[in-house]
């Protein structure tokens, strides 16, 4: 995997080895999840983690948190903490609902899985099979999927795209994707390491650029619909 920064491999290390105890949990007690957002980015462009990658995101039917609220008690280990905000189930942007004392320093994921001892995370993600601002009739009669993005905004896609789950493996480790990843992301980023730091732009998902820290050329990359 690609370095530019000196902490690099040990942040990457140390999220690669939190997905898979994230796995372990997952399969276990039998959580539905797929990975989302930049993670999912990071499979469709990288085939696995993308090399700047600061965390790790997964999605979760919204009405699937009520189980993370049960496995939060129980030890995993010293190491690790499954986090659930106590607000889960508010749809939508909490305002700011911080629970610093109790430890919950985040309000847009509904849950966070905690490496403490090398202080990374996955957020964890609700997904919603209905639209707040839409009718009851139109909710059952459009089969879509429904998510609050990082802009605070709706974002709407079929429920096709999501599932069924497909099984597939990202830097090595197996997890679930959705149905359709290309079709979930409207544009990938671009990574070039200059002066010993991660520069992002985005452009088409129809091509990738990969800089190596090694030559600093680009390798142009056309990816197929």
């Amino acid at each position: 995997m690609h370095t530019c920064t000196p902490n690099d491999d040990l942040r990457q290390r140390a999220l690669l080895y939190t997905l898979l105890q994230w796995t372990q949990l997952a399969r276990k007690n039998k959580i539905r999840y797929w990975i989302a957002h930049e993670t999912l980015n990071g499979y469709v462009q990288w085939h696995g983690l993308s090399p700047h990658a600061l965390d790790l995101d997964i999605l979760v039917m919204a009405q699937d948190t009520s189980h993370l609220v049960e496995l939060r008690p129980l030890h995993f280990s010293s190491d690790y903490e499954l986090k659930v905000h106590p607000q889960w189930h508010i749809v939508g942007k909490r305002k700011g609902s911080y629970f610093n004392a109790e430890g919950t320093d985040f309000v847009e994921p509904n849950a966070r899985f905690i490496n403490r001892k090398d202080h990374v995370y996955i957020n964890i993600w609700p997904m919603h099979d209905y639209h707040p601002n839409q009718t009851k009739t139109e909710n059952l009669t459009k089969e879509m999927f429904n998510e609050y993005d990082e802009n605070y905004k709706w974002k709407s896609s079929p429920k096709e795209w999501t599932f069924p789950l497909k099984p597939c493996r990202f830097s090595g480790i197996n997890v679930y994707c959705p149905a359709e990843p290309e079709k979930l992301i409207t544009n990938i980023s671009s990574i070039i390491c200059i002066n010993g730091s991660w520069q992002k732009f985005h452009e088409r998902i129809t091509t990738k650029k990969i800089i190596t820290n090694e030559n600093s050329k680009i390798a142009k990359q056309t990816t197929t619909a």
